[in-house]
Parts: structure tokens; C-alpha cells; sequence
């Protein structure tokens, strides 16, 4: 069911600790589960990432946000994010940033190529839990096709994918897609988070903070 699949998903990827990587790679690799959102039996590839802000971009900027990958070892670059061809993708993103930015456009508030369109967001409000006579009773996903602009933090967006998963202040967010033919593509964040009076520089465009590429192979 799917909320065992997200409770796995988060487990397995989503927290502090580390991810464990199946082919050994710190390349966006981790671990596989055995059930998907249309409940056959391939096993979705979790890329996790988080988003810290508290980064020294240089001496003149200051702090920007950035992403991170997360895998056996700690956190890696996001500059080049490896993922395998035609494959289902469950994404995994833990943004610890408390602040909203202005979109690049309207568009990006809302989910789009995930499957169902739709994503599925965790966070301090939604997640609950009460003790049961026969054991703990969860609470906490909020499945949505959009969200509003001004809760909106960063996006995880590939324009080659027609991907957008808009990403909630101090939240994790998941959402399930599909790679496509082997390439490399860019990927990119389209809330204006960097440096700048139009929020624009700095982390938006250098790769592995608000960028970087999406290697699909």
C-alpha cells in the first residue's frame, strides 16, 4: 500500500541519517523497495536529496541554500545526479529552509510529470501520531497537485521531463517519475532563492546549489 511505501521510502532516504546505496555509487543511488504506486512488483530507484541554507557561497554573498545528495557516506555534490534510463524514480527531498521565494512563473506552483500528477508533502503540521490499542496509529500525507506560491520554498524541476515538484518550507516532499532515453538533461530550481534584488544569482546559477545536471543513463 502506499503508505507503506512512503514510510520505507522515508526510512530508507529521508532523514538525517544515511541512505544506504545498493550499486555502491554516490551518484543519486539508493535503496529499492519492492512495490510501486500502481502495486506491481518493479522496484522504484529513490534519489534523496536535502536542502540546508546555512551555506557559504563566498565573502561577498554570504549564505545561499543548497542541494544535497544523500548516500553512504554523507552528503555529496548535486552538480551531476546520476539516474538509470526508463525507469520509475521515486524522489525524496527534505527542505529544512523556513522561508518562501517568488516563482519564475505561476506554473511552478502547481505538480506536473509525476505520476498521477501529484506528490505527496510531510511536514510538522500534517504528520501526527496517537497511541492505539493495537499500537501506534500514523498520520500524515498530504497528497496535492499544487501548492500555494507563498509556501513555496524551491522547486526540484527538469524541463526535459516536464517535471516540477514544488517544494514546501520545512517539509519532505515526495513524488514518483519516469526517466526517459539515455542524455543528459539539466535540472534546476525556479523559486528565486540566490543572491540579487530579483533573487536570481549566486545559488540559482552554479551548478550543484540551485542546478546542476541530470545524467540519465
Amino acid at each position: 500500500m502506499i503508505v507503506g511505501l512512503i514510510a520505507a521510502s522515508l526510512l530508507a532516504g529521508a532523514g538525517l541519517g544515511l541512505a544506504a546505496s545498493e550499486s555502491g555509487g554516490f551518484n543519486g543511488t539508493g535503496t529499492t523497495v519492492t512495490q510501486t504506486p500502481g502495486g506491481n512488483s518493479s522496484s522504484p530507484y529513490i534519489l534523496t536529496l536535502i536542502i540546508t541554507t546555512n551555506n557559504l557561497f563566498n565573502s561577498t554573498i554570504g549564505d545561499q541554500p543548497a542541494f544535497y545528495l544523500v548516500g553512504p557516506s554523507g552528503l555529496g555534490s548535486s552538480a551531476n545526479i546520476t539516474l538509470p534510463a526508463h525507469h520509475l524514480i521515486e524522489l525524496v527531498v527534505s527542505n529544512y529552509d523556513d522561508g518562501n521565494a517568488s516563482l519564475s512563473g505561476p506554473q511552478y506552483a502547481s505538480v506536473s510529470g509525476t505520476v498521477s500528477g501529484t506528490e505527496m508533502v510531510f511536514n510538522n503540521t500534517n504528520i501526527n501520531s496517537t497511541q492505539g490499542s493495537s499500537g501506534i496509529e500514523l498520520r500524515g500525507a498530504q497528497t496535492v497537485a499544487s501548492l500555494p506560491a507563498g509556501d513555496i520554498s524551491h522547486t526540484f524541476t527538469v524541463p526535459s521531463l516536464s517535471l516540477n515538484v514544488p517544494i514546501s518550507t520545512s517539509s519532505t516532499v515526495v513524488a514518483f517519475f519516469m526517466t526517459g532515453s539515455a542524455g543528459t538533461l539539466t535540472w534546476l530550481c525556479e523559486a528565486n532563492c540566490g543572491s540579487g534584488a530579483d533573487g536570481t544569482g549566486g545559488a540559482m546559477v552554479t551548478a550543484g546549489w540551485m542546478t546542476g545536471a541530470l545524467t540519465v543513463g
